[in-house]
């Protein structure tokens, strides 16, 4: 009598963006903005079969958010605070850019992770229902 293993769920591959033109390309997708972070995603401009099946992010961190030792900081909190949801709520074959602010390096680490949760979700169904042009758009 043979025991009946329980199916194994494979987590995506996350990588990371580290080209300048990766970030440039995920900042004219879609946005979702927080109190600690402004989360990007975009569709990868390079569509190959290896790209669709992995999700990759970046992190920024400019100059207002403070001096080297803050934009470190506030870079690694990101990274972990990603590595721990992207499994969870990131979408195979998307971009992710996540730009920290100021207050994300004194925020509680569980309004971080909140945080993140909501603007994941909120990207999600962004994508899953795609907005109408807005009134005052031009057509």
């Amino acid at each position: 009598m043979s025991v009946r293993q329980p199916p194994v769920i494979q987590a995506p591959l996350i990588d990371r963006l580290t080209v300048r033109h990766q970030f440039l390309h995920v900042a004219q997708g879609r946005k979702a903005s927080g109190r600690f972070v402004l989360l990007q995603a975009n569709h990868p401009a390079d569509v190959s079969g290896q790209s669709r099946s992995r999700i990759r992010f970046g992190l920024t961190a400019s100059k207002k958010v403070g001096n080297a030792v803050t934009r470190n900081r506030a870079r690694r909190r990101l990274r972990a605070a990603m590595l721990s949801l992207l499994p969870l709520h990131g979408r195979p074959g998307m971009d992710y850019v996540a730009v920290a602010r100021t207050a994300s390096v004194t925020a509680d680490w569980t309004a971080l992770l909140d945080e993140l949760t909501a603007l994941f979700l909120r990207l999600s169904s962004k994508s899953a229902h795609p907005t109408e042009p807005s009134p005052n758009a031009q057509a």
